[in-house]
């Protein structure tokens, strides 16, 4: 399966397939926000992951918010690349904060956490008002971008 990348105004960045898209939005030099929606089978490969790459190398260390809609879901496979994602590249980040309201990705977040071995380096939110928070401590005045 395919995907489409496409860039935006403002610098939004959009990974579209058929079933799922991930949404990468900057508010400022070394904070990313990503929202991804939908099922994610694989089809993106380590694209979504390779989308961070500039923004470790310029920025490091790097603060990194991921909200999850409802609907977001990932299949072994790619729970498995962010588990090794984060622990290769645990060094180059500041935090990760992660929202989800899905009680399964929140169980899915927490053993992603717990496999790449990156301690409170990650926190996991089932409640927006303290990973909205932590985005406004990180970038003042930010707002999450919509699908």
């Amino acid at each position: 399966m395919s995907f489409q990348r496409e860039e935006r105004e403002g610098g939004e960045v959009r990974l579209k397939s058929e079933r799922c898209t991930f949404i990468y939005w900057r508010p400022r030099p070394g904070v990313v926000v990503l929202r991804i929606v939908g099922e994610d089978r694989g089809e993106f490969g380590t694209a979504p992951m390779d989308e961070l790459r500039g923004d470790i190398s310029r920025y490091a260390p790097l603060e990194l918010f991921i909200e999850m809609e409802d609907s977001a879901e990932a299949r072994m496979p790619v729970q498995e690349a962010w588990t090794d994602w984060f622990n290769t590249h645990r060094s180059a980040l500041k935090s990760v904060s992660i929202l989800t309201r899905s009680k399964y990705m929140h169980f899915t977040a927490e053993m992603v956490k717990f496999f790449s071995r990156t301690g409170e380096l990650i926190r996991v939110y089932l409640e927006e008002a303290p990973f909205e928070e932590a985005l406004q401590r990180a970038a003042p005045s930010a707002r999450r971008p919509r699908t």
